[in-house]
């Protein structure tokens, strides 16, 4: 059946949910840029305020404990308040974050204003898990979602390689000015775009267009107008989704970890690299992610048309690349075979969208996201835990050298610290054994994209 013979109703929602998702995805990819951002501005912003590895690890980790905290309130918005205005309020606070970050000259300002862009940028993805559930069918779901992490991370480039040389030519206050105006475009854009569902510009559900059952109720029965103690309590208490949980909390807890705050530091003081050279190592591992979360999204949904054994495979790419970079003389493998390591890294990162897709299979619409609140809020509640951690090992392992205000470490803190990361992507890849298969992922023919 040509898409000329489609009903109407059916060819108009294919037609909109395009730019709706797009929009949608380029929200994301601002707050994938924040969580990138650090890592190229670490030695100067260290410098310039006079923190101590700690504190440093502390501006990264508060974006992750705001980010993992907000999760449960996010999905919570996204199911209630909707995604378009959730996601332009939060591209708002992000606009107002990155400014208070560009004039700050003590910590407390420029945590508050990390912690401004945290709250703002904790949002836009889940009302974008949101609204693929609601524009998109079932067995698109991990695809989608992969693509949907896959794009938005090219805002981690953009915090990579480009922002570093940015931050070489006019600063890293300036950088930040730069992107507050990008958020406050990107609010308005979303506010004009945007639609929550098929239901808010007249059109049938997809399940109705599609003639598709309903999803089992095996949370019991929750309307869109259920308390939200109903709501906590069916998730919580639902044991499918903590090992989905964990799969975040360790693969791209330890990845975040490294490469959003710690890399472009480790190579600068253990192989003598410019920062932009550096910062081409974060750059490669975020194309990892960008290949890797639509390949397990596609193996998922079409070659496999299985959940568990996608998830695992890719996990324990990223657990094998943690191993060989802390083990391979002692921390200090060849720079060239870091380029290898670090798309397997990024690579692995594909396993944590595809628990998003087990969410969809398995909740019903009204839990969505909340579930995919907790679910998602794996990965941060790992990297806010082990940040300031990795820096906290760092100080334990410095000797006093200091370099133009920063603290040099040895190459022994660096591996005692790479130890953290390999234990977070062991805990995921066990994790992502024990997830437990949703079942039955095809559905009857129906039209192409």
């Amino acid at each position: 059946m040509s898409n000329t013979d489609w009903p109407e109703p059916l060819r108009s929602l294919y037609r909109q949910r395009w730019p709706i998702w797009i929009v949608a995805v380029l929200a994301h990819t601002i707050g994938m840029f924040h969580r990138a951002a650090m890592a190229p501005i670490a030695d100067r912003v260290m410098a310039d305020l006079q923190l101590t590895a700690v504190a440093f690890g502390s501006l990264g980790a508060v974006y992750f404990y705001t980010y993992a905290a907000m999760q449960i309130p996010s999905g919570t918005l996204a199911d209630t308040l909707g995604p378009r205005k959730t996601v332009a309020a939060g591209l708002l606070l992000s606009a107002l974050g990155s400014f208070v970050m560009s004039a700050a000259h003590s910590f407390s300002v420029i945590y508050l204003g990390r912690l401004l862009i945290s709250f703002g940028a904790s949002v836009p993805a889940l009302s974008a898990m949101k609204l693929l559930m609601g524009w998109f069918r079932p067995r698109e779901m991990a695809t989608m979602t992969g693509l949907t992490v896959s794009l938005a991370s090219l805002g981690q480039i953009a915090g990579a390689t480009p922002l570093a040389l940015v931050v070489m030519w006019i600063g890293w206050r300036l950088s930040f000015v730069a992107m507050a105006g990008i958020s406050l475009v990107m609010a308005i854009v979303t506010w004009f775009i945007v639609r929550d569902s098929p239901a808010h510009v007249g059109l049938p559900s997809v399940a109705e267009l599609r003639h598709q059952t309903p999803l089992p109720d095996a949370t019991g029965r929750h309307s869109p107008h259920s308390s939200l103690a109903r709501r906590f309590a069916a998730v919580f208490t639902d044991t499918r989704l903590w090992p989905l949980f964990l799969v975040g909390f360790g693969t791209y807890g330890a990845y975040a970890t490294l490469f959003h705050n710690w890399m472009v530091i480790y190579l600068m003081q253990t192989y003598n690299v410019q920062r932009d050279f550096g910062a081409n190592f974060v750059l490669i591992a975020a194309i990892g992610m960008i290949v890797g979360a639509p390949a397990a999204g596609f193996l998922s949904d079409r070659l496999l048309q299985q959940r568990r054994l996608p998830m695992a495979l890719f996990a324990s790419f990223s657990l094998a690349s943690f191993l060989i970079l802390t083990l391979w003389n002692g921390a200090r493998p060849p720079l060239t075979a870091i380029y290898p390591l670090c798309f397997l890294v990024g690579l692995g990162c594909g396993a944590p969208p595809v628990t998003i897709a087990c969410v969809r299979d398995t909740v019903q619409p009204a839990l969505q996201g909340v579930a995919s609140g907790l679910v998602n809020s794996g990965g941060f509640v790992g990297a806010a835990i082990a940040q300031p951690l990795f820096g906290h090992l760092l100080d334990l392992k410095w000797t006093g050298e200091m370099i133009q205000g920063t603290r040099v470490y040895p190459l022994e803190a660096f591996q005692q610290s790479f130890l953290l990361c390999c234990v977070m992507a062991g805990l995921g890849f066990v994790a992502a054994l024990l997830v437990r298969e949703p079942g039955h992922l095809t559905s009857a023919p129906h039209p192409p994209c």
